[in-house]
């Protein structure tokens, strides 16, 4: 028994060695704000197995745990990650807070590594429900980890972007609309191709009951990136 005891201990104390430089972010969020440990940093960048601890602003009450194979973010040179308990700016901290299903409660996406296209970012992203629970969406995971980075949320539509590029010359953009019940749907996408001469060749595709309806235009690479 004692060894196991011990065994324990070492296995506990290990974890806590790894995960040894602490963060917080405090304005990420109106609503949240959270404590962050990772196992490493240096020369500016910190990354490796991560642990997030989530707590309500407004009650101080401690809601949810998450974790990270590699978190991956970067510092600034003024920071210090050996001081402790450094705070992260809004922009600079892994984690993201956003509607991204528009039931109006607020989700968090949690920066997993940079398995995106490029090696772009990779993010979990974590649905909101009654009481704060938050469940990862394998969906929107899926979305937010095989484009270009996170993707993008429009409000005013209810739509997410995702954003998708082949050399230097072919890009995709395409919006979704998501349903509690269906999940992701496509409405829309624009592709933009100027590998050809000094035309771009804009493929415009609308989605309408089931239906695609596209259009083709052609403009001059001088005059279509002015705009």
């Amino acid at each position: 028994m004692k060894n196991i005891l011990v065994f324990c201990f070492l296995l506990f104390a290990s974890g806590y060695a790894k995960a040894q430089f602490k963060f917080l972010a405090l304005n990420s969020s109106n609503q949240y704000k959270a404590k962050i440990f990772v196992a490493n940093c240096a020369d500016g960048n910190c990354g490796g197995k991560a642990t997030i601890i989530l707590y309500d602003k407004a009650t101080e009450a401690e809601l949810q745990t998450f974790n990270s194979i590699d978190l991956d973010f970067s510092l600034t040179e003024k920071q210090n990650a050996n001081l402790g308990w450094l705070d992260l700016g809004k922009y600079q901290t892994p984690l993201i807070f956003g509607d991204f299903n528009f039931d109006g409660l607020e989700d968090i996406a949690v920066r997993n590594g940079s398995n995106g296209a490029y090696s772009g970012p990779s993010y979990d992203v974590y649905l909101n429900s009654i009481g704060n629970k938050f469940i990862l969406n394998k969906e929107l995971t899926k979305l937010a980890s095989e484009n270009l980075g996170m993707f993008d949320v429009d409000r005013k539509l209810k739509q997410l972007a995702i954003h998708q590029k082949d050399g230097c010359c072919y890009d995709k953009t395409i919006n979704y609309n998501f349903d509690d019940k269906k999940g992701l749907i496509e409405v829309s996408s624009v592709i933009e191709d100027s590998s050809i001469g000094d035309d771009v060749t804009v493929i415009t595709q609308k989605i309408v009951e089931g239906k695609v309806k596209k259009t083709v235009q052609k403009f001059k690479i001088k005059d279509y990136y002015k705009q």
